[in-house]
Formats: C-alpha cells, structure tokens, sequence
C-alpha cells in the first residue's frame, strides 16, 4: 500500500515539499509588492499635497541691521527695516498689513506702528513716497523689499530720544480665504510674529530732522565681516 505524505504545516491539502516552498516564497514576495506599493502610494499623495493642496505657509527674515529715521521735521520717527518674506505653501498667501511693536528695554515703554511705505527713506523730503499695498506671495515664492514703519496715532513722544537696546515684535495681518474648504480649516496657520533686538548706538535730532539721515541699528555684538575674510585662516603670530 502505497504510502501518503502528510502535507507541511500550515498547508493543508499540499503534500509536496518542493511545491510548499514556491508557495510560501511567493506570498512573501506579493506581501514585500504590496508594501511598497503602499509606500509608493503615500509618498505620491504627499508630493501632490506639498505641490497642490498645502496652504500658504508665511515666514518673515529680517537681516541684522535696520536704519532708524525721522520724518516730519524730526517730529515722526521712522524704522526704516528690509525684509524677506516667504510662502513655503502651494497655495497663495495675501500679506494685508505688518505691525511692529518696538519696547525701549531700559524705560520699558511701548510704542506701535505700521508699514507705510515701502523703499528706502529718502534724503529729500518732496521725493515721491511708495504706499505699502497688500502683498500676494505666491506659492513657493518670496517678495523682498524695505519696508518704513511709521507711528501708529500721535507721533508724540517719541520713543527712541536716546541710545540704548530696542525689543522689536513684528507681526504679520494675512487674509484668510474667501471660502475656506477642509484643508484650510483643519491645516491652515497663521504667520509666527518675529523678536527681535538692536542697539541704536546715537542720537542727533539735528541729524535725523534737518539732514535727514538715517541711523544704523545693528544687532547687538553684530559685527560685518568682509566675504574676503570668512573662512581664511589666522595670521601667524
């Protein structure tokens, strides 16, 4: 009587050996197919949402010096601060408006004001001025510009009469969307406000008011060094 091999484990009506093998080795093989195509999958719908469907995603660089003026006589004081901003979203971001709160971090006073100009602050007082209008940063885009920030109400008195450090908080006002759908309401934020700190080194209200010049605030221990100098190595003792 011919004798009958029971089937492997776990394979049942399989008696041959050699055959339970190609079977087991291929149900690995479309398990690995499957989670790569998984994968394939999810890194596809992300590409599609960073390149399509992300909401706009603002960010504002202020660079380590701004300018200090005055304006109106010497009566208006001026920041005068160039700045970069960016949309790391795919959709269109609308930048309304920028705040910019300045505290004197030896009186403690607070001061606001607002973007009215955009340019550098100009030497002749008749020139030409250009009004800040909402910016429409598109995605993956950036905008840079200078922007002059004027008092908010009365100019009336002034916050910066003496040298000293300087605490800025500079705020930006987007417009939300007109109508927003679900990845706006569950994904969309609202651009971080920036801090930051610098020392206005002098002051001469003759200066700023009759000749109208501008003074540099640098960030504290911020020093310039010239490209020519970034990385060469030390003079020899």
């Amino acid at each position: 009587m011919p004798s009958i091999n029971p089937p492997p484990p776990g394979m049942p009506g399989v008696r041959d050996p050699a055959l339970s093998s190609v079977i087991v080795n291929s149900g690995y093989g479309g398990l690995h197919a499957t989670i790569l195509s998984a994968v394939a999958l999810v890194l596809s719908a992300f590409s599609l949402y960073e390149a399509s469907f992300k909401t706009a995603d603002i960010e504002i660089y202020v660079p380590p010096v701004i300018q200090y003026a005055r304006d109106g006589g010497g009566d208006t004081e001026v920041f005068v601060v160039p700045i970069t901003v960016t949309n790391s979203g795919a959709r269109t971001g609308t930048v309304l408006s920028m705040e910019l709160e300045v505290q004197d971090l030896k009186s403690k006073r607070t001061k606001r004001y607002y973007s009215a100009f955009l340019g550098e602050h100009q030497v002749d007082p008749d020139a030409p001025n250009r009004s800040f209008a909402p910016l429409s940063i598109p995605g993956k885009g950036t905008f840079s510009d200078t922007v002059r920030f004027y008092p908010v109400g009365n100019p009336l008195p002034k916050l910066a009469e003496e040298a000293g450090d300087y605490r800025f908080t500079l705020s930006l006002v987007t417009a939300a969307p007109a109508r927003p759908d679900v990845i706006d309401s569950l994904l969309g934020t609202k651009p971080a406000p920036v801090v930051f700190e610098r020392t206005l080194p002098w002051v001469s209200d003759q200066q700023l008011g009759s000749r109208r010049i501008t003074i540099s605030m640098p960030e504290k221990g911020w020093t310039a060094v010239p490209a020519a100098e970034v990385g060469a190595p030390a003079a020899p003792n």
